[in-house]
């Protein structure tokens, strides 16, 4: 399903089709670069107008702000069309249920979600995305 939204400035605006899904993401660099769990939706064709920063986080991954209000816009294997797009920043996030997280070997113990999803370590995100 094709989806809109923006960041919370409303500088950087996209349009991404929008994977029945919404997954989270325990890793330390996520919690940092969020404050949190990542929460995202996997999107293919997103197309992203206006003044987004790219940052490499790491090799073959990319993470993107938005330069004027700091929001974080996307999480990106490089070599794909998939991005990772903040739940937040979606102007309509119905119909997108909670499926997966990642890295659950670095969740801290301060928080647990009640639904039922399919959970990934890090070697076994690794393993999936990293490796083939």
């Amino acid at each position: 399903m094709n989806r809109t939204g923006n960041c919370l400035c409303r500088q950087v605006t996209f349009t991404a089709e929008a994977l029945p899904r919404l997954q989270a993401c325990h890793c330390s660099m996520c919690r940092k670069w969020v404050g949190g769990p990542f929460m995202a939706v996997p999107c293919t064709n997103a197309k992203f107008e206006g003044p987004v920063q790219r940052y490499a986080s790491s090799e073959g991954f990319e993470r993107g702000f938005c330069s004027v209000c700091g929001s974080s816009i996307f999480f990106h294997p490089i070599d794909s069309d998939l991005h990772g797009i903040p739940i937040g920043l979606f102007d309509d996030p119905s119909g997108l249920p909670f499926k997966a997280e990642f890295f659950i070997d670095q969740k801290p113990d301060c928080y647990t979600f009640a639904d039922e999803t399919r959970k990934m370590t890090g070697e076994e995100f690794d393993q999936k995305f990293r490796n083939g």
